[in-house]
């Protein structure tokens, strides 16, 4: 695939093809084939999101069908990119992720499915831990979600157009004018009780209307130096730490039950005139504070 253009120009049959490959959902492949031509990779995105919205439950049973386990060693394709950071857990972690899928499964009936892309081993057992608490509803409702990421990640990269080494689809790299200054964005997430780095926590950046741009797990250290966008131009953007796997693995809520923070969002003005934004996390089960670090 070379482009949006070209995704919109498929016969419907071909572009059902394309789409099962993101998503082994066939209503779901129908809604967004149905739903061409898009103006724009942002409007394809809003209408898969639509759609995983409106699947039903053996809808969901069917997208599921198409994914592996997580820590699956055998795997190839969109899959293996997106658990890259799961192969290099230790033997010891792998065993336990492989013991968590077995108990959610015995659990829920279906294979536990998360968004990968980002995440290391300890990040995704932990959230696969704090869903094991999830009544089956409730679960269902986490497994849409995470496929509508799944889906966007997926999708941006079927109707990526740029050659080789370019920004990507939807980001926000080196745009604005020549010679205008772009500012890249990192952050560090230390837990204030313990006083120690947080690290495996997933943070996602996205721009003010424009959706998610890159994502990238913290380090041993708490740090994530960058999104993988490079600089990026004036404007509004938003980091989105998703803590609660975090937060359920390091500081058990009293009577179990989902962590008081599932999710920190800060949103915070870039004038592309700074080399970097620097935009650190303290964080606790019950309060964060977040500033403009150098």
């Amino acid at each position: 695939m070379t482009g949006l253009a070209e995704f919109n120009d498929l016969t419907d049959s071909a572009a059902r093809r394309e789409l099962l490959a993101c998503c082994n959902a066939a209503t779901w492949a129908d809604a967004v084939a149905s739903g061409r031509p898009y103006t724009s990779a942002e409007d394809l995105l809003a209408a898969s999101d639509r759609a995983v919205a409106a699947l039903s439950q053996a809808d969901l049973a069917e997208a599921l069908a198409g994914h592996p386990r997580i820590g699956d060693r055998a795997l190839t394709g969109p899959s293996a990119r997106e658990q890259a950071g799961v192969s290099a857990a230790d033997p010891d972690l792998a065993d336990r992720l492989a013991a968590g899928n077995a108990e959610y499964e015995r659990r829920f009936g279906h294979i536990y499915l998360a968004c990968a892309t980002g995440r290391d081993a300890a990040s995704l057992l932990a959230f696969l831990r704090q869903r094991l608490a999830n009544d089956p509803d409730t679960e269902w409702r986490v497994v849409a979600g995470e496929l509508a990421k799944i889906n966007q990640i997926r999708l941006r990269a079927l109707v990526d157009s740029r050659p080789s080494g370019a920004v990507p689809v939807g980001s926000v790299g080196p745009v604005g004018p020549v010679g205008s200054v772009g500012s890249e964005i990192s952050t560090h997430v230390l837990d204030a009780v313990t006083g120690t780095p947080a690290s495996g926590v997933v943070v996602r950046l996205e721009r003010s209307g424009g959706g998610e741009i890159g994502r990238a797990s913290t380090s041993a250290d708490g740090r994530i130096s960058g999104f993988g966008v490079g600089a990026v131009p004036a404007g509004t953007y938003r980091l989105v730490f998703e803590t609660g796997p975090y937060l359920a693995a390091t500081h058990a809520r009293a009577g179990g039950g989902e962590p008081f923070y599932p999710e920190v969002a800060v949103t915070f003005a870039v004038d592309g005139q700074r080399p970097r934004y620097h935009v650190p996390l303290l964080l606790g089960p019950y309060s964060y504070t977040t500033y403009r670090g150098s």
